[in-house]
């Protein structure tokens, strides 16, 4: 008979003592687990839209409190009097004055989502912070929405100037009759509406919406669906209740709906999420499966006894080094003095250990060659653009302008065409004749001319040491890239107008360290960790991708101009930020100085 190999027993005993078994208590603890999770995620959600609920109730009610002192205010209450046939139209006109700059600012004083408040006479007079019309309009719309006991009714959303509101209505009364007298009406933004529901997240793909009493949308994700009605006749039969869930299918997907619905406001609050990720998170499941696979591995490797121990500690050992390769440590070397197969292994691993690294050298060479030529092209392609460019042509047209403007005694305008000018001139000069910073201290002074006829708040500083810069090695159009990054980037970005715009430069340690600085809106500090990290390994992998950069700076131009210099001058010149916050940004310019 013939023996079975090592091959076979390992195989029957790791399926019979491990397979069938794990197989057994996985599928076990598998369903254990998902009606667990389940359950904790139901909870767990359900929880979460109380707390939804809750938050919005107070916010709401605060808007209830926040209007009392009007109820019984006496400018209010004459106001309410007033007649379209009072003949003192100048009394009327000073009640409403006095509502509106000294009874609306109090409530609106620091609530940026309040967007306006409007009063109206059951009379047909009224007096509002954002449109007395709007509040007319919406008096006629909503004054039925407030019967009985009603006095304060979330009335409906609506779009003011394009601007989503929320209309609130509360109802006033005579104090000596106690009938209605006329409406409050409170035109409310929908931002801190929008932030309690985003700041609650739920699964990857899970969300939160709102619907009204009348099943219109107040809040969705998808904003084309906000003021839309989304009361179906099959939704309305899974809504009946106070609160609850159901699972519905959706495009191959189960998902989970939990829905409450709020006794203050009549708002149904639902929660959308998949149940496809709620099942990817069994941890307990995993650990447990974990503890059970060892002990059943334990098992198998005591049975197969010491036949196999030699082989797997070597495999072990092996796997250990091709571990670390993996991760990066490419001077692992695995003992090659056996003369059996697994000595035939080791010596492999290391003849294709040694061959990766000498790949990725040669990669790495390669690369860093490609960029130098990607940028000697775009020098290049800029030539080739310049040299179409007929510089006579714009250079005489320029100084008819400036004639023109001579002759009508525009001075803004012949400055600006002499600036214009001579930045053109500078900048279809020579890419290849040697600049000093001198040159570019005169260029970029020019160019911020111009950009203080266009922002009359601009303060330019510009300090420098005019012995010592002629003397400063220089690339052409270096600092203007950094320049425009601040206007474009630090205030235009934020709408703030530019305000200051420093350069100043100090010799230090041989070097001459050039800065340029602004008073914008800078950026976070991990992404200037990003941008400083790529600068000092001169690696482009390290940079923020695009899709990650907002409200900071240009990251081709930045690149663009710290690679030039780096290229002409080599290390330890370019670029370095020194400092990026809400103050503004700093950016530090090392060039090499021939002093």
């Amino acid at each position: 008979m013939k023996a079975q190999s090592i091959k076979t027993k390992l195989v029957l005993l790791i399926l019979f003592f491990l397979c069938v078994p794990l197989l057994a208590f996985g599928t076990l603890w598998y369903d254990k687990a998902t009606e667990s999770i389940e359950h904790n995620a139901i909870s767990y959600s359900e929880q979460l839209m109380g707390q939804i609920n809750s938050q919005l109730d107070g916010y709401f009610t605060d808007l209830e409190k926040i209007t009392y002192p009007l109820l019984l205010h006496p400018q209010i209450q004459s106001f309410m009097k007033l007649t379209t046939e009072d003949e003192d139209q100048y009394d009327r006109f000073l009640i409403s004055k006095k509502i509106s700059d000294e009874l609306f600012p109090s409530i609106t004083f620091g609530r940026p989502d309040i967007y306006g408040l409007s009063i109206v006479s059951k009379n047909g007079i009224a007096t509002a912070s954002y449109s007395a019309s709007a509040g007319k309009k919406s008096y006629e719309q909503y004054k039925d929405a407030l019967l009985g006991e009603r006095n304060y009714r979330i009335v409906g959303n609506q779009y003011l100037d394009s601007t989503p509101v929320l209309t609130i209505a509360r109802r006033f009364l005579d104090t000596v009759s106690y009938q209605s007298s006329g409406m409050l009406i409170i035109y409310v933004r929908l931002n801190e509406i929008i932030k309690i529901c985003e700041k609650i997240k739920l699964g990857e793909t899970g969300f939160v919406w709102i619907m009204d009493e009348e099943g219109q949308v107040i809040y969705h994700p998808q904003r084309d669906k906000w003021g839309k009605s989304a009361l179906t006749p099959e939704l309305s039969q899974k809504l009946q209740s106070q609160s609850g869930y159901y699972v519905e299918k959706v495009k191959q997907d189960n998902r989970l709906i939990i829905y409450e619905r709020s006794e203050m406001t009549g708002w149904t609050l639902i929660s959308e999420v998949s149940l496809k990720e709620l099942n990817g998170e069994m941890i307990s499941l995993r650990n447990i499966t974990v503890w059970i696979g060892l002990l059943l591995v334990s098992l198998a490797l005591f049975l197969i006894g010491g036949f196999s121990f030699h082989l797997t500690r070597s495999l072990t050992h092996l796997q250990r080094l091709m571990r670390r390769a993996e991760e990066g440590d490419l001077s692992v070397k695995a003992p090659g003095s056996r003369n059996d197969e697994l000595g035939d292994l080791n010596r492999g691993f290391n003849r294709m250990v040694g061959e990766i690294g000498r790949l990725l050298e040669e990669v790495q060479t390669s690369r860093i060659k490609e960029q130098e030529m990607e940028i000697r092209q775009r020098e290049s392609a800029l030539q080739v653009m310049q040299s179409q460019i007929n510089p006579h042509f714009l250079y005489n047209t320029l100084e008819i302008i400036n004639s023109y403007a001579i002759i009508e005694d525009v001075q803004p305008i012949s400055r600006m065409a002499t600036s214009l000018a001579d930045i053109f001139r500078y900048s279809v000069g020579n890419p290849g004749q040697a600049v000093t910073l001198l040159d570019e201290i005169r260029y970029i002074r020019t160019y911020l001319n111009i950009q203080q006829e266009r922002f009359n708040i601009l303060q330019v500083d510009i300090s420098t040491d005019e012995g010592l810069i002629p003397k400063v090695d220089a690339v052409r159009l270096m600092i203007q890239p950094l320049v425009e990054n601040a206007f474009k980037h630090g205030y235009q970005a934020h709408k703030q107008k530019p305000t200051y715009i420093g350069i100043t430069g100090v010799q230090q340690d041989g070097d001459y360290i050039l800065r340029i600085e602004d008073r914008g809106q800078g950026m976070n500090s991990q992404l200037m960790e990003r941008y400083n990290a790529a600068f000092a390994a001169n690696d482009p992998k390290e940079l923020p991708q695009s899709g990650n950069v907002s409200g900071s700076f240009n990251t081709i131009g930045l690149w663009n101009v710290h690679q030039r210099i780096r290229i002409n001058y080599g290390q330890p010149y370019g670029l370095f930020i020194s400092k990026s916050d809400s103050s503004g940004t700093i950016i530090e310019m090392r060039l090499k100085s021939a002093v």
